[in-house]
């Protein structure tokens, strides 16, 4: 290939270092427009396409580099493409054609001396054993000498990245930091220049955020590579970025944040018009149930309401409308499929725990709880550690036996506050007032009050407000909000839209069923509506105005 033959090919490359997708995607368009097979062209157009939000074509067109390679007798290129195709068919969960493309890549790397292409098979490798951390280890650590040996500061990025990992979910916490606090050093601030390596690092960075109990340390990572990711253009990780931020700053309680950063995701993944979408309804929905907003979660959740990145919204929404057969079923079925998956078994048994304690089967509870401890001591997770507290607390006292129950609910209270926990923290101040004294436990149901109302928890607030009622005292005021309507009202209104009778809308807000009269009459006297199904309506409007 000549000078002017390879200017259209060498200014892609350049275009896509920059993160100018589009340019890049022009200038090899310009080049395979001349020579269709052009297997360089077809490569970077590949990998364009993906970064413009582009997947299926992106790969259709590397896999065609692919062929053309191997027809030219490229192995290495051939092999480098063999190893990508195999990722992403592991991605989509075809693991017939990834354990293929991986076979093909071993094939074509027979032999070869030491080189770029085998320290990313070793990568694909340490994914793929993501269930065996010692595996995953290895693997991942003969990246890194290859990465080192060569030297591949891209390879060396996303090397670190997965050795970090690795070290996490085996429970080495530290050491696995102080890898991902250099594998992102690397990734954002150091040699690495290829997009796809420095999305790897970044994304491997984000999954162990997801994973740990550390959510300062995590809430500033996810605000670093948000911020490096939106200031670069690689806008389909950015997405990703902000959905897994939304779910640390959920965790942490700031839940107006994690709602914007989950909203900017779902509407960059419509202007792409593809994407992870689903990982962001999750979150979104899960936080709804958080608030309350049942009915809003419920719409979220239309039509995946059994897909793996849903399913913790899922049955907590059933657990929350009281459908505790559902709950347990979709909770023990996703216990059941994780399958190794330790970050994937903790929050299964988390659901397990909240479904078979609300179903009344408390000895299931138990044993759950038991199971919850033993992972998060193996894996240094004391988010895990409370959890199993707060469950066994619950355990004992629906079994009468207070005084052991006490320390299992005082010991997770700490362990929550010193995780900055605050749903779940004010969560166990409410089964504590329950145990309490009438003295302690007002003063534990009025913070636990407090906690529920600045979150915005609805359900939550709603049930303190009720203990505190059976103490003697008044519950929680109803604050005006926008509109004719307090905030109580509105939340009826909602109900009302969701077709519940004056009695279920009692025993979801913990109301007599004549206050739940009292305030269906008021709220169709200042609307001017005539009817609960015109007050249906009216919120569906009021909602399709919004959108």
């Amino acid at each position: 290939m000549g000078p002017s033959e390879s200017s259209c090919v060498e200014a892609g490359w350049a275009a896509l270092r920059s993160a100018d997708w589009a340019a890049a995607r022009d200038a090899f368009l310009e080049r395979l427009d001349g020579h269709p097979e052009d297997a360089e062209a077809l490569d970077g157009l590949g990998r364009a396409l993906w970064w413009l939000g582009q997947p299926l074509e992106g790969i259709e067109r590397r896999r065609e580099a692919y062929a053309i390679y191997s027809r030219l007798g490229d192995r290495l290129a051939a092999a480098n493409l063999a190893t990508y195709l195999a990722g992403e068919h592991r991605i989509a969960g075809d693991p017939g054609a990834a354990n293929g493309w991986l076979a093909r890549a071993e094939r074509l790397l027979e032999g070869a001396e030491a080189c770029s292409e085998q320290g990313w098979l070793e990568v694909e490798k340490a994914k793929r054993c993501a269930d065996d951390p010692s595996r995953h280890e290895a693997h991942a650590r003969a990246a890194l000498a290859l990465a080192r040996e060569l030297p591949d500061p891209d390879l060396e990025a996303a090397a670190l990245a997965q050795v970090g990992l690795a070290l996490v979910d085996a429970g080495d916490v530290d050491a696995g930091l102080r890898q991902l606090d250099e594998a992102m050093l690397a990734a954002m601030e150091g040699d690495a220049s290829d997009p796809l390596a420095i999305g790897d690092a970044c994304c491997t960075t984000l999954v162990a955020c997801d994973r740990l109990a550390d959510f300062e340390r995590a809430s500033e990572w996810c605000r670093a590579v948000v911020d490096f990711t939106g200031r670069r253009g690689f806008t389909p990780l950015h997405f990703w970025c902000r959905t897994i931020y939304a779910g640390v700053l959920t965790t942490r309680g700031d839940w107006e944040r994690a709602d914007r950063e989950l909203q900017w995701a779902l509407e960059g993944y419509e202007r792409l018009g593809s994407g992870p979408r689903v990982f962001a309804l999750g979150r979104l929905a899960e936080l709804r149930v958080r608030q309350g907003r049942f009915g809003d979660a419920q719409t979220l959740l239309r039509g995946y309401e059994d897909h793996p990145l849903t399913i913790a919204a899922s049955v907590r929404l059933a657990l929350a409308r009281g459908d505790f057969e559902l709950a347990c079923s979709l909770a023990s079925r996703r216990a059941d499929s994780v399958d190794g998956d330790d970050s994937g078994l903790a929050v299964a048994l988390e659901l397990c725990a909240e479904a078979r304690l609300a179903s009344g089967d408390v000895d299931g509870a138990a044993a759950v709880a038991n199971q919850l401890f033993e992972l998060g001591e193996r894996l240094c997770r004391a988010d895990l550690c409370a959890f199993a507290d707060l469950t066994s607390g619950r355990v004992e006292a629906s079994r009468g036996a207070d005084a052991r129950a006490k320390p299992r609910l005082e010991r997770a209270l700490r362990g929550f506050r010193e995780l900055e926990m605050p749903l779940e923290q004010a969560r166990t101040r409410l089964e504590l007032a329950r145990l309490e004294s009438r003295d302690l436990a007002l003063l534990h149901a009025r913070e636990a009050l407090t906690v529920f109302e600045r979150l915005g928890a609805r359900r939550d607030a709603d049930l303190a407000a009720a203990f505190l009622r059976e103490l003697g005292v008044s519950g929680r005021s109803a604050p005006r909000i926008q509109g004719e309507l307090t905030a109580r009202e509105g939340e009826v209104l909602e109900l009302l839209a969701e077709g519940l009778s004056n009695q279920a809308i009692a025993e979801r807000l913990f109301i007599s069923p004549k206050t739940a009269e009292h305030h269906v009459g008021r709220i169709l006297g200042k609307l001017g509506l005539r009817s609960r199904a015109e007050a249906a309506s009216y919120v569906l409007s009021a909602q399709a105005g919004q959108r």
